[in-house]
């Protein structure tokens, strides 16, 4: 068990702050950070998330400061060849499994 957990309800409202400061709809900081907007109603409803989308949520919020040496840019979304959708590469380079009808076949 963790020694530490992450206050979800405080990193929401700092959050909404931020968002409602630069005049953003959740849709909006959804795609400025890359994240899926199920990400932001996992955190309205007081949920955890992972550790990708905290770090991604953290230097959106500019609080990645002392973290920064373990803070890394991610790859460059791909887009599935048959549905278009973008999603984060593999480690081997291929895309993740998604429920695109063309990519199941």
């Amino acid at each position: 068990m963790s020694t530490h957990r992450l206050d979800v309800p405080q990193l929401h409202r700092r959050l909404d702050e931020q968002r409602r400061e630069l005049g953003l709809t959740w849709r909006d900081v959804a795609r400025q950070t890359r994240l899926a907007p199920a990400t932001f109603s996992r955190i309205t409803s007081g949920r955890s998330l992972e550790a990708d989308a905290l770090v991604t949520l953290l230097v959106w919020l500019d609080l990645d400061t002392g973290i920064t040496a373990l803070i890394e840019p991610g790859d460059t979304p791909l887009p599935c060849p048959y549905c278009g959708r973008a999603f984060q590469p593999k480690r081997d380079g291929g895309i993740r499994a998604h429920p695109c009808r063309k990519a199941a076949d």
